[in-house]
């Protein structure tokens, strides 16, 4: 350790910091321009600049290194006028435009201009008049005020790894854009508008929209996908106006992607719902709350009359803890069903099902940081850049600064290709054959019997498998010390997702990875809130808690925490509503944020199984197909208008809170399940968001809010506290209050970490790997001669449906385009924009070419949320769903295209 002494206060740091960072922990600022945190420093801008006491020199603090005994002056004559100079320097080409430039307010160059007087500048030159860059859709850039600090470069290459943007020209002429003066083309993640530290770059979104001391600021966890980010919600009047990050806040350290910066204007469009509707002799009109709830609260009650299991319900993934244990509280205590069912059935319960099964919990058992310190990471079937963007940084990380072996296996080539070991591309739909063949090998050690051995070559030469590379990739799975496996969207919603899912849990216990801390498999949720819904019991399986909704063990163990008695049937998921819906044995819908005519082809007559329902209530925000046949539309608040918490895909519970205005009469969703509970005469007694989280907590302590960069909590995983039989309610234990040992309670309330405890996932795992070895995925045909086969994927730039409807988004992509394979595109003739047919067994349908060097040569791939009626038609019409999971399966299909139209 060195000892140095900062303005007279001596600290002892490592070698290894700069000045800089000594001054930071000994409590003294020193103001900077082109330092950040988290990148390399450049020491280009010459602000830091500070005084050795024992040299009198001038040295920047943010490169250079301590030293034991360097005693350091951050301000004395000599430095102020050395900071005055570099900023009379930068002033020389900077306009003095502060009252129309949007930084106006909160400018670090203004708050040290005044500082140092250095608003007058000695020197004299001609001043730099660049036009803005006005080309983006997105961001503008204004030469002009640049200080050429170099952040917004860094950021981009350092952090993001896309590398859009770069220094042009040199000398006095030197400015920063895109190359070649081309319009910006990258992943608009916006971290170059949150660093730089002028006006230099801004955003056509909110430009000359406000001024930063107009602004209200709110920090809440961002919920469009499960990465957990906190991020900052600036409001003017209730309304939002921009959204910002901090540096070093929450999992995602200062980072938000595109849909968290941008896509906030969809809670703030004509389009939403602000009043409730009831359907009043076939149309449905605008009713007040007064109104409309006697009626529904009597409908539901004649229906319920009519036995259990009468009513089911579908609620999204995307909505809070809160919301989702309210919901199912609601079918168990008031309706009497076990017909619910969650969005996280049509892909993410494939992961969710076996891994429960193999380990007893849904709490993961890495996180980000373990990223960054594996020495192999597989990822298998998942882009998560596109699926969980903070994810993906981390990965990026991981790859380019700590060298880990990064192993993409995957048909198309995905962002984090170029910085794998080895990109193993498959053709489509070799993903689950390839995990089962790689499975087997680790499994067996090596030793595959003839059928197997029959198939690895069927990997080699059919599936387009290099040799090599899968060999490499077993070699750095056996011996690296410690290894993740990463998988996502693709594996959950191919044919095989569930066999696939369990022949990787078999794999990382054969590797030692289930024991082994900083190794595991890193499942990543499709929505903001899958881990969160599914731990609150939302689907017929699972009671709150994960414990089994069919064992009437479990069941005795909640109803002695409820003081009720669970008297409802068999239950069933989406498969089984539909098919009691179809029998006459359902009468009644409720869905929250949920369509489900909207996933499956019209072929498959959910419409019309759908309009057998004497009753169907949908809480939403926008008007879809389901809310077309609606009897009952009320509308439901957005995440920024309430209270809620999330699961992230590291585990981390995080809080969201209210930021904007409630829009119109809309309500949370728990709220609204309270208000049909007590016009049925069967109140659930949840009376404001903070008391519903409490009884979460009094029961499920594990779930206490945690973050990264916050407050860590230490503890058991898995803990569900229900209530001796013996024991009144009240005395239920409250996290983090000490038990008495007088009490019915038995244990002291532990606040538990936010991974999975090892040592109990490693006795549920011993048990699990007992029954099955891997199983070989059959899978599907190649395509033939003159075939593709096509598939849906992810957009970069839209969060599931809802944000179809935000205007800053559909300015960024605006349709859904198909991508082919360039070098096909050039074969047949194809130019970018041209408008293109697909032809399958089932359907026809027109769309609009993108040509791309991503997708393999046999692929086409259009993003889903643009996926309409005439898309899903060139799927099989039929209801396919897992034997295992009971997910809905809409596959890959072969397909051949044409340059005709569809009129």
């Amino acid at each position: 350790m060195a000892k140095v002494t900062v303005n007279g206060i001596e600290v002892e740091v490592d070698p290894s910091y700069t000045i800089l960072k000594a001054a930071e922990k000994a409590g003294i600022s020193i103001p900077t321009f082109c330092y950040h945190p988290r990148m390399d420093p450049a020491g280009s801008c010459r602000i830091c600049a500070v005084e050795l006491e024992d040299s009198k020199r001038v040295v920047m603090s943010c490169v250079t290194p301590v030293s034991d005994g360097m005693k350091v002056l951050t301000e004395s004559p000599k430095i102020h006028d050395a900071r005055k100079t570099n900023l009379e320097l930068l002033l020389l080409h900077h306009p003095l435009d502060c009252p129309v430039c949007d930084c106006g307010g909160e400018c670090p160059l203004q708050n040290m201009s005044f500082a140092y007087g250095a608003t007058e500048s000695r020197f004299e030159s001609h001043r730099n008049d660049e036009p803005e860059d006005l080309k983006s859709d997105v961001l503008v850039f204004n030469a002009n005020r640049c200080i050429l600090c170099g952040k917004c470069v860094r950021i981009c290459d350092e952090i993001q790894d896309v590398h859009a943007i770069g220094f042009i020209n040199r000398g006095f002429d030197t400015i920063i854009g895109p190359p070649l003066g081309k319009k910006l083309d990258c992943e608009f993640c916006g971290d170059c508008l949150e660093v730089c530290p002028t006006g230099a770059i801004t955003d056509h979104f909110v430009r000359y929209k406000f001024r930063p001391w107009q602004l209200e600021q709110h920090q809440t966890t961002c919920t469009n996908c499960a990465a957990g980010c906190q991020m900052h919600v600036e409001t003017e009047n209730e309304s939002i106006v921009r959204v910002t990050s901090k540096e070093g806040l929450g999992p995602n350290e200062g980072s938000i992607c595109v849909v968290g910066r941008f896509g906030f204007n969809h809670v703030q469009t004509p389009q939403r719902f602000d009043t409730p509707y009831m359907r009043v002799e076939h149309r449905l009109v605008p009713a007040s709350w007064e109104e409309l709830l006697p009626e529904l609260g009597n409908r539901l009650n004649a229906i319920r009359r009519k036995g259990t299991d009468r009513i089911a319900g579908l609620i999204s993934p995307r909505v809070s803890l809160e919301d989702a244990y309210a919901f199912q509280s609601f079918f168990r205590k008031v309706l009497r069903s076990n017909m619910i069912d969650t969005g996280a059935r049509y892909g993410f319960m494939n992961a969710a099902l076996p891994i429960v099964e193999a380990t007893g919990t849904l709490r993961p058992l890495v996180d980000h940081e373990d990223l960054l310190k594996a020495k192999v990471i597989l990822l298998v079937g998942t882009d998560p850049v596109a699926e969980s963007n903070i994810t993906g940084l981390f990965l990026k990380r991981a790859a380019r600064k700590n060298r880990a072996r990064l192993y993409v296996v995957d048909s198309e080539a995905i962002t984090l290709s170029n910085r794998a070991s080895d990109h193993i591309r498959v053709n489509p739909g070799g993903e689950s054959l390839f995990v089962s063949v790689l499975s087997e090998e680790i499994v067996s050690g090596g030793n595959l019997n003839s059928e197997w051995l029959t198939r690895k070559e069927e990997l080699f030469k059919n599936w387009n498998v290099d040799p090599g590379a899968y060999q490499r990739l077993v070699h750095d799975l056996k011996t690296a010390e410690t290894g993740i496996l990463v998988t996502g969207r693709k594996m959950f919603r191919n044919e095989k997702a569930n066999q696939s899912i369990k022949n990787m849990m078999k794999m990382i216990g054969a590797l030692g990875w289930i024991e082994r801390e900083g190794c595991g498999i890193l499942p990543i949720p499709e929505a903001a809130n899958d881990l969160g819904v599914l731990m609150m019991g939302a689907t017929y399986e699972w009671l709150p808690g994960l414990l089994d909704a069919r064992n009437e063990s479990s069941r005795k163990k909640w109803e002695s925490a409820w003081g009720t008695t669970l008297s409802y049937g068999s239950g069933g998921g989406l498969g089984q509503i539909l098919q009691g819906i179809e029998e006459g044995k359902i009468n009644a819908l409720i869905t929250i944020g949920e369509n489900p005519i909207g996933h499956f082809p019209s072929g498959s007559k959910v419409r019309q199984i759908l309009g057998k329902l004497d009753l169907i209530v949908s809480l939403d925000m926008f008007q879809n197909e389901l809310v077309d046949m609606a009897h009952f539309v009320l509308p439901a608040s957005s995440s920024f208008e309430r209270v809620g918490h999330f699961v992230s895909v590291e585990g981390f519970v995080q809080k969201s809170v209210q930021t904007m205005a409630h829009w119109g009469e809309s309500l949370p969703d728990w709220e609204i399940l309270e208000k049909i509970s007590h016009a049925m005469g069967s109140p659930m007694g949840f009376d404001s968001s903070e008391n519903l989280m409490q009884e979460i907590l009094r029961f499920l302590p594990d779930l206490s809010p945690s973050t990264r960069n916050g407050e860590h909590f230490v503890g058991k995983t898995g803990d569900i506290h229900l209530v001796n039989p013996l024991a009144p309610s009240s005395l239920l234990p409250i996290p983090g209050e000490k038990i008495s040992e007088n009490a019915s309670r038995t244990k002291i309330v532990e606040i538990p970490a936010h991974k999975a405890n090892r040592s109990s996932v490693s006795r549920r795992y011993a048990s699990w790997n007992e029954k099955d070895q891997p199983v070989l995925c059959e899978i599907g045909q190649i395509p033939g001669e003159g075939e593709f086969i096509f598939s849906m994927t992810k957009s970069l730039f839209h969060s599931g449906k809802m944000t179809l409807q935000d205007p800053n988004l559909k300015k960024i992509q605006s349709e859904g385009k198909l991508r082919i394979n360039r070098q096909t595109a050039r074969k047949r003739k194809i130019k970018k924009g041209e408008k293109i047919t697909l032809s399958s067994a089932y359907g026809r349908c027109s769309f609009t070419v993108e040509p791309s060097p991503m997708v393999s040569e046999f692929e086409l791939l259009f993003p889903e949320h643009f996926a309409d009626s005439q898309v899903l038609a060139l799927f099989p019409p039929e209801i396919a769903l897992s034997p295992e999971t009971g997910t809905p399966t809409i596959p890959r299909i072969r397909v051949s295209l044409s340059n005709e139209t569809v009129v």
